[in-house]
């Protein structure tokens, strides 16, 4: 009877460590997959601390101003264009760009004066020369990479 008893413990261990294993595993894939919504976050919050928002992808929605079309080079010397424009919230303001490389088939979305957006964009905070309509450097600012029209 010891002897039937020792072979059953380990197996029953090894048996309840492999279903542990397994039910905490889908556990941790279903926390990964439900990852949250995306959501919009307020302007202010970006501009409260621009370095701490560097690199970071976010959803803004407001109201365009100050809008302008940008023609320009990306560093390889190849043409990019698209537009320019001050993305307005209750809680702030910031410049938005939205580029392209400039292709036949592909046309960038283009918004007008006062309209209201959601643009899903990457912060940047860098010294790349980048300058607005009125020749201020755009040292801060919201690189778009999705405008939604009309929110």
């Amino acid at each position: 009877m010891g002897v039937g008893t020792t072979q059953r413990t380990p197996y029953r261990w090894r048996g309840g460590l492999v279903w542990g294993l397994l039910g905490s595993g889908w556990l941790w894939a279903a926390l990964v997959f439900a990852a949250p919504v995306e959501e919009v976050i307020p302007i202010g919050s970006v501009t409260i601390n621009p370095m701490a928002n560097n690199r970071r992808a976010v959803i803004l929605q407001g109201k365009t101003k100050t809008v302008s079309v940008y023609q320009g080079q990306d560093s390889l010397g190849r043409s990019l264009c698209g537009q320019g424009f001050i993305l307005e919230d209750e809680t702030g303001s910031l410049d938005v760009l939205y580029l392209i490389r400039c292709q036949a088939n592909e046309t960038p979305v283009l918004v007008g004066e006062g309209e209201r957006v959601v643009v899903h964009a990457t912060i940047d905070v860098s010294f790349d020369n980048v300058k607005n309509k009125e020749g201020k450097e755009l040292v801060f600012k919201a690189m778009a990479t999705k405008i939604i029209r009309g929110n």
